[in-house]
């Protein structure tokens, strides 16, 4: 998809390594007629699937490369824990769930990115932990949690003082994976806890609630 975009930037625009993106990839124009989040094309032409498209776009090399380290470290692990379609529909619910916290929070501006998607893997890990942490064995769990943590943190950091970095589609997509994981993680040892039914059915309500 990031080769078409930078394709279509090359042909129809002023190129596929746009003078005005300094990291390396097309124009906010190029990205915005490929699918970019863009709230007034959302609320004014009701072009819905601009909350879709947005997830599997990049607004340059650095972005790309970035987000594909990060799923490369954390991605094999969470499928291996949940299986390959929960994580691929967390993926999915998360990064459209950042880009409808982004369409309210930053509605003029140009949004793309899966980084809503790979927030909402961190949000259903802590909730993995969370109903799971009497069968973790604590040093693990505590380790993992801490660096979780730690990551939140550094991009909270980073995102204040970066006018690039689209914190609504963080937050939202940190938010939707943690609700809809209540559904859709893995319980290790499901005779044992009581409250299995609630949180298949918290998630699920929880997340037609944000929907």
């Amino acid at each position: 998809m990031q080769v078409v975009a930078m394709m279509v930037g090359h042909f129809f625009f002023d190129g596929a390594l746009s003078k005005t993106n300094q990291l390396g990839g097309p124009s906010s124009l190029a990205l915005r007629y490929m699918g970019a989040k863009y709230t007034p094309l959302i609320r004014d032409d009701f072009e819905y699937w601009r909350l879709v498209t947005p997830i599997f776009l990049h607004a340059n090399i650095m972005h790309l490369a970035m987000n594909l380290f990060f799923l490369s470290q954390v991605g094999y692990t969470f499928e291996l824990r949940w299986g390959s379609w929960q994580i691929a529909l967390l993926f999915l619910l998360s990064g459209i769930s950042g880009d409808m916290f982004s369409a309210i929070g930053n509605p003029e501006v140009d949004s793309v990115g899966a980084s809503g998607g790979l927030f909402g893997l961190l949000g259903a890990d802590i909730v993995y932990m969370y109903i799971n942490w009497d069968f973790i064995p604590k040093p693990l769990a505590q380790c993992e949690m801490c660096i979780i943590c730690g990551l939140l943190l550094l991009n909270a950091m980073s995102g204040g003082s970066s006018h690039t970095i689209d914190n609504y589609a963080h937050f939202g997509g940190f938010v939707g994976g943690a609700v809809a994981s209540f559904s859709l993680v893995k319980l290790l040892r499901p005779e044992e806890e009581p409250r299995k039914d609630l949180y298949r059915k918290g998630g699920l309500i929880g997340t037609l609630a944000i929907w």
